[in-house]
């Protein structure tokens, strides 16, 4: 049936009314909102506002405190939960650099000062004790076998002047002499060097003139003789008793002048170029901390002791008053000055993890606050700075607090920081710093994930030995089981219970021994030994907690290698902060900084030791 000329008009119309309300409904109001958006553009542009759109035309935000995060549009921040603000479209940075809002560097309470420079210096503290002066010691020894008639001096430690009698003794060899002497005196006059000859011999024997005259004037043979002190001071040893026989050679007293002593402090070898001689020493001793004493370094050790990886520092005292006796224990500190000057930053500002080192520089020349990781190369600590040998220049702004937070935020975008080196590939470790009270390091799943499968790197020393026996590491496990509490100790500066606790650890360290196993493992575990004994040593005469911890690092290296090498049975942590660049060994996997409470949360688990 063929349409009718009224339903052809009425279809006619009908399409031109869909056409005319398309029009409206599309192109009327698009046409519409540009002109709006343009006017408005215009408006914000002319009021010196920045466009806040991406390259596709898009509006980015992002958040304050994150400024790593870019979202299509206002909400909250994924990670703090902070609303989203409009991010710049002027934010020039690369893998190096970053901007941050004014708000962001407000928030975090991110603080910047200059470097400078300046003579380095450095108070450096050490523990030591009072020594006799060895060039006052005198060894009183027998030039001729003999015997031991009366001893004159009857107890170590007695006063002795100079000429007073210390022992009478026989020796067939000594009624010979005498014969001969008298038989020479009797022809002195005819042969005077016959005479001369015979009293010689009773000189190199150290007897005085005046013994020798007596023997002359008695005119017979003496059975006995007396041996006179050499020198006013104290007898140290008394190897003697009477009707005692010795042997030609044998050293029967020590006698020491303690009116002159050395106090001899143990300076790690990290400390040595701050120290020179002539250096002043201030000290006191354990028993009397308020009154201090002066010296002057007279004599640096040249060899460093294996063990305990610290070299003497020696210093000459008067002692006039007797009040300082041998084997004090004493607590000295050097205070040096540089003369050449250095460039120097905050400690505070120096990020690092083993040898590399890092700060965060402010761009003092840009709108917005600019910051840029700086690789630097470290020198000497002097007090609260670090010396920089290169990286930065005199004036330069560094981030001196609130580093981490920079830091962190470098690592949320993937950029060059102290965890990642190779910026843009994802390689973003976990990293836990106590002090940073961020929410997205609350998340249990991001904690040490990077660090929770052995090292596939070989460990120096590292590998299992042959020859350890199941009760060496029974034993052994004894001696770590105090350590853990030392180390619980020193979480929260518990300087006479970490004290107590190594005490301990040494007690059970005698008690394991020496000669525990065979092979390989014998020869290792002797010099492992050496050194644990050694560290313990300086551990237990750590005048203050700072010490102790210096020997705590140092045990705490050669404990990691034992567990390794004898595979001491248990799961172990061996964990590390990067700011103080020391290890330890945990039973926990949580981080319990024993080096420094206040970021008690700061460090990570290199790997985890378990057999």
């Amino acid at each position: 049936m063929k349409p009718t000329r009224n339903q052809i008009i009425t279809g006619a119309g009908l399409v031109l009314a869909g056409l005319l309300l398309g029009w409206i409904l599309f192109a009327g109001p698009a046409d519409h909102d540009h002109e709006d958006n343009g006017h408005d553009h215009d408006h914000e542009m002319a009021e010196g506002e920045h466009d806040h759109s991406a390259e596709n035309g898009e509006e980015v935000w992002t958040c304050s405190m994150h400024p790593s995060v870019r979202e299509d549009g206002p909400g909250a921040c994924p990670i703090c939960g902070m609303d989203l603000i409009p991010a710049s479209a002027e934010e020039h940075e690369d893998d190096y650099s970053m901007v941050m809002t004014e708000s962001a560097v407000k928030l975090a309470d991110i603080q910047t000062t200059s470097v400078v420079r300046g003579n380095p210096e450095r108070e450096i503290r050490m523990p030591g004790r009072i020594k006799v002066d060895e060039r006052r010691l005198v060894n009183i020894t027998t030039q001729f076998p003999g015997r031991v008639i009366k001893t004159k001096v009857d107890f170590t430690g007695a006063p002795i002047r100079k000429g007073e009698p210390m022992a009478s003794v026989y020796s067939p060899e000594l009624i010979a002499a005498q014969r001969e002497l008298l038989e020479a005196a009797r022809k002195k006059e005819s042969n005077p060097r016959l005479y001369e000859s015979a009293r010689q011999k009773f000189r190199f024997w150290e007897f005085t003139d005046n013994q020798i005259d007596n023997i002359i004037s008695h005119g017979e043979v003496q059975r006995e003789l007396e041996i006179l002190s050499p020198a006013d001071g104290f007898v140290m040893s008394r190897n003697i008793a009477d009707e005692e026989h010795f042997a030609e050679g044998s050293v029967i007293f020590e006698v020491a002048n303690l009116d002159h002593l050395w106090v001899v402090l143990e300076a790690y070898e990290e400390d040595l170029d701050w120290i020179s001689t002539g250096d002043e020493i201030r000290f006191s001793t354990r028993g009397n901390p308020g009154n201090s004493h002066t010296a002057t370094v007279s004599y640096i050790d040249p060899v460093i002791d294996s063990r305990k990886r610290t070299a003497g520092v020696r210093a000459d005292i008067e002692n006039n008053d007797m009040r300082l006796k041998p084997e004090m224990l004493v607590s000295g500190t050097v205070k040096s000055v540089m003369e050449e000057e250095k460039l120097m930053v905050p400690a505070s500002s120096v990020l690092w993890t083993g040898p590399r080192s890092l700060v965060y520089v402010k761009d003092t020349g840009a709108d917005t606050p600019r910051f840029e990781a700086r690789e630097v190369d470290l020198g000497l600590r002097s007090g609260d700075h670090f010396v920089i040998e290169d990286g930065v220049e005199e004036g330069e702004q560094v981030v001196f607090h609130g580093a981490f937070r920079v830091d962190s935020e470098f690592q949320l975008a993937d950029r060059f920081s102290m965890m990642n080196r190779e910026p843009g590939t994802g390689a973003v470790p976990a990293h836990d710093h106590g002090d940073m009270d961020m929410d997205d390091h609350d998340d249990p799943a991001m904690d040490h994930d990077d660090h929770a499968e052995p090292d596939d790197e070989p460990h120096e020393h590292g590998e299992a030995i042959d020859g350890a026996t199941d009760d060496f590491r029974e034993d052994f496990a004894a001696v770590l089981e105090y350590y853990l509490q030392g180390k619980e100790a020193l979480t929260t500066s518990d300087f006479d219970g970490a004290r107590q606790a190594f005490e301990r650890t040494a007690e059970e360290l005698e008690a394991v021994g020496l000669h525990r196993m065979e092979g390989d493992a014998h020869m290792r575990w002797m010099d492992q030994y050496e050194a644990i004994d050694g560290h313990l040593d300086h551990i237990l005469e750590a005048g203050d907690i700072e010490e102790l911890r210096q020997g705590f690092a140092q045990l705490s290296h050669v404990l990691i290698e034992v567990v390794r090498n004898y595979e001491i049975p248990g799961v172990h942590y061996h964990q590390y902060c990067p700011m103080v660049d020391e290890d330890w060994l945990s039973s926990e996997e949580e981080i319990a900084n024993p080096y420094d409470p206040d970021m008690l949360r700061c460090g990570e688990v290199i790997e985890r030791i378990e057999f």
